[in-house]
């Protein structure tokens, strides 16, 4: 017996805008005997609707809509998520938090989270940038007309998060601050000063909590989570719901600037029907209000010795800084570890152990040396240049012009496509019937699929 001469049962209700003849199509098919076989429900279909409808109903029949009839667009991945929920072609899928944390949590403090991570400095919040910190709360306004599957809100699946590579940096931001705090003798150094921090999301948001006495952060992460997204933007949110109560406690006195960015922004990509493209470009201040702002020093952190070139999307701007007059270096966050020679006290407390630069409480001041911005190092006692095996490269670090996909002669270049979805839209009525991800997702499984 061929599928044809099957009997016909009605698996799914087809009626959605753009999809021409969609609801007589599912009338006559309704109205068919149940124990009817396939041709003769598609011939009585045929016949409710007389000769003009049969290229349309065929076209139904074969594969639930007609390539004529609906077409792949390419839109903003934040865009869809706004409107649409930011799971937005996976409503049935979530994320996963490895390390979560055990401590009391306040769930309702998220909704301020865009708040308390804001800068207390009212001209660093031009540079500030909440799409990441307004997820939780965010409610969507729209549903894919294809995919009407509920999407559960972020604030009730985000759960904070604390892993070692968190505590390393934190205690990295730590003694970075305690630096800038014991070399102040008034406040103009940290006009100067301006730290860019490039470490994994997560990792980025421990430093700045760890340097928060001395800097004040501005976050600069522009994506919302995404289950198949390639940014893991829940991962970063995470961390900074461990820390918001930190960041929310305001400091005293004026602080250094500190931009915090996810390193992971610009992850590979390659696959539209697996992964959601939730990545985005970095924004940093141009140079000249760098300077008016007083900024004269720039230290760039990344994770390791071994990362001895920018990102590409600060090539640009770092090379622009260093036209404008300002002395941009480089450090590796991991260039500050535990003194092993140190005793361990006899009360524990949460900043036990210490971060010294170059690994020792002896060396600590070489930063100084290294990176000579301070005012005089006093008499005694001198520092002790860090070991041999203590890698430095970035104090001689000096950004170069090179090509990459992001550069540009003046506004920031974007690549084509980059930050984008596929989305099924009905040509008709210009309505968005859902992502075009793979077989997996709810609107794929509904619709018969437009994966790729």
């Amino acid at each position: 017996m061929s599928k044809l001469d099957e009997p016909f049962e009605r698996a799914e209700v087809l009626d959605k805008p753009g999809i021409v003849g969609a609801r007589w199509w599912h009338q006559g098919l309704a109205e068919a005997p149940k124990d009817a076989s396939r041709r003769s429900a598609i011939m009585l279909a045929l016949g409710a609707v007389g000769l003009a409808g049969v290229a349309a109903a065929i076209a139904v029949a074969a594969d639930g809509c007609s390539d004529e009839e609906t077409e792949v667009q390419r839109k903003l991945a934040l865009d869809m998520q706004r409107t649409f929920g930011w799971s937005f072609g996976a409503a049935q899928e979530s994320v996963t938090f490895d390390g979560e944390s055990k401590k009391p949590f306040d769930q309702g403090a998220l909704a301020r989270m865009s708040t308390d991570l804001r800068p207390a400095d009212e001209a660093l919040r031009a540079y500030y940038v909440p799409s990441l910190f307004e997820s939780p709360s965010a409610m969507s306004t729209a549903v894919p007309q294809g995919d009407p599957a509920p999407v559960t809100p972020l604030v009730n699946v985000l759960r904070p998060i604390f892993t070692l590579a968190m505590d390393r940096a934190y205690r990295s931001g730590k003694a970075l601050a305690s630096l800038l705090l014991a070399a102040q003798t008034d406040s103009g150094l940290r006009r100067e000063i301006l730290v860019i921090v490039d470490l994994d999301g997560p990792e980025s948001v421990a430093f700045a909590a760890g340097a928060a006495e001395a800097f004040e952060p501005v976050f600069t992460f522009d994506n919302w989570p995404h289950p198949r997204g390639v940014v893991k933007a829940h991962l970063t949110l995470a961390a900074a719901a461990y820390y918001q109560p930190l960041f929310a406690r305001p400091a005293p006195g004026p602080r250094a600037t500190m931009f915090v960015l996810d390193r992971q922004r610009l992850s590979a990509y390659s696959d539209d029907a697996a992964q959601f493209d939730n990545r985005y470009v970095a924004r940093l201040p141009a140079a000249d209000a760098l300077w008016n702002r007083g900024v004269r020093r720039v230290l760039y952190v990344v994770p390791t010795d071994l990362d001895t070139v920018e990102s590409d999307d600060l090539n640009d701007d770092l090379v622009a800084y260093r036209m404008r007059q300002l002395d941009v270096r480089m450090m590796a966050a991991d260039v500050f570890a535990q003194d092993p020679a140190e005793a361990k006290p006899a009360v524990e407390t949460e900043d036990w152990p210490p971060y010294y630069y170059g690994g020792g409480a002896a060396s600590h001041g070489w930063f100084w040396v290294d990176y000579p911005w301070g005012p005089p190092l006093p008499p005694a006692p001198e520092p002790v240049e860090p070991s041999a095996r203590v890698r430095r490269p970035g104090k001689l670090y000096t950004p170069t012009l090179r090509a990459t996909p992001f550069s540009s002669s003046g506004a920031p270049r974007v690549p084509e496509n980059f930050g984008t979805v596929p989305v099924i839209v009905a040509i008709g009525t210009g309505a968005i019937l859902g992502a075009a991800l793979s077989r997996s997702g709810s609107w794929n499984r509904a619709s018969g699929g437009y994966g790729g």
